[in-house]
């Protein structure tokens, strides 16, 4: 409950509208039928993300799936089910902050492991990159 509430009181943004528009028509299908626990955040009717880094976890497993890194869509979306109930299990008496999006990466870092498509190791790295700034958007990626 307070998942949804927390969901209603978001604002959309700008990352919702960019990540809305480059979606294939099969992966928009995809992601309305996610009903339940695995629902994504909306505010009248359009995606909701808090921060720029939610937008970019969401592309990610879209994009993803769209180029056939994992063949069927239910993979993400199990896994993503499963963080969700795990996150619960571990809160139930806590009342730390929700944040889907949280979940949806656990999800995505999950499944990159399990597909042997990084390493746990690989993702701490790269994670420490962006939180350096290494890896920001407008950060030069080659010397030269």
């Amino acid at each position: 409950m307070r998942r949804q509430r927390e969901t209603e009181q978001a604002g959309g943004s700008r990352e919702s509208q960019q990540a809305a528009q480059g979606l294939s028509a099969q992966a928009q299908g995809l992601i309305a039928q996610m009903e339940g626990t695995a629902a994504l955040p909306r505010k009248n009717g359009e995606l909701v993300f808090n921060a720029p880094w939610e937008s970019r976890a969401f592309g990610m497993a879209v994009a993803l799936f769209e180029h056939g890194l994992y063949q069927h869509w239910g993979e993400f979306r199990h896994r993503l089910i499963d963080e969700i109930a795990a996150w619960e299990g571990r809160h139930r008496e806590r009342e730390d902050p929700w944040n889907y999006y949280e979940r949806w990466l656990a999800a995505l870092e999950r499944l990159l492991v399990e597909k042997g498509l990084l390493s746990k190791r690989e993702i701490v790295i790269r994670a420490a990159e962006f939180a350096s700034g290494a890896r920001d958007e407008g950060h030069a990626r080659h010397a030269h």
